[in-house]
């Protein structure tokens, strides 16, 4: 009878055998070790299909033959980390990156990147916003001095050059990207089952990210030069902000 750290040892070892044909878990015979293959294959087919649809603008922009040897590329030398798909992928911008055949799109790697924002804000975790008649609980001083808790959902996409936001609204059906158009930022988020995106300028992407690191809004306001009404407005308005916490726990929304 195995025991359940063998029985473990075994699962981990035939996981590692799909993803490397030069290992065979214990127990495989050399004349069955060929039909590990078709396993293999099916797990590669299904990381494809998955990152297909997770990387819907890169796919747009490339074509999917050209997106399919990309990913085959990337499951060969980045092995599944999660037995859950939707978790496939997180690594693929960087690899993107560093890719040789895609140094003629040096901007694939920051579209990849909004896009598995996009993609994992769709299965981030559901949680309730703040109540915003509650905010008049806050003085004006405890509200600046106050940090923000966002929605598991919310993210933030930064390219330093190229206009992202531009791109995606090109694949939404607007007018073609112009890629000297210099870099965009872009906020997402999830309401209901719709993913959302919006473009940010570059003093609110600073200002947002600023608070999604733990910043006070007085801080990430000032330090930015951001109109407070403008940014907050969006965060509450869209009902982003999950918490409210306030230094020294005096007070928690």
């Amino acid at each position: 009878m195995l025991t359940r750290s063998c029985y473990a040892a075994r699962l981990g070892a035939f996981a590692a055998s799909l993803g490397d044909s030069n290992c065979a878990p214990a127990g495989v015979s050399s004349a069955t070790k060929e039909r590990l293959s078709v396993y293999r294959n099916n797990v590669r087919l299904n990381r494809i299909a998955a990152l297909t649809d997770a990387f819907i603008n890169v796919v747009q922009l490339v074509g999917e033959a050209y997106f399919h040897a990309l990913a085959r590329a990337y499951i060969d030398r980045t092995p599944a980390t999660s037995a859950n798909l939707h978790e496939d992928g997180a690594e693929l911008p960087a690899f993107i990156r560093n890719f040789e055949p895609a140094a003629d799109l040096p901007y694939l790697a920051d579209v990849a990147d909004v896009d598995w924002r996009l993609h994992r804000a769709y299965f981030a975790d559901d949680a309730d916003a703040v109540d915003g008649t509650r905010l008049a609980e806050l003085g004006p001083e405890q509200f600046a001095a106050a940090s923000l808790r966002l929605i598991p959902s919310v993210a933030l996409a930064r390219s330093s050059l190229w206009p992202i936001a531009d791109i995606l609204r090109m694949h939404d059906g607007g007018p073609p990207a112009q890629l000297d158009a210099g870099g965009q930022s872009v906020l997402v988020w999830r309401e209901a089952f719709s993913v959302r995106w919006q473009a940010l300028g570059t003093a609110e992407a600073q200002a947002l990210g600023a608070l999604m690191a733990g910043a006070t809004i007085e801080a990430a306001l000032a330090d930015t030069g951001t109109d407070a009404n403008s940014l907050l407005a969006q965060l509450f308005g869209r009902r982003l902000v999950h918490a409210i916490e306030v230094p020294h726990h005096e007070t928690h929304i």
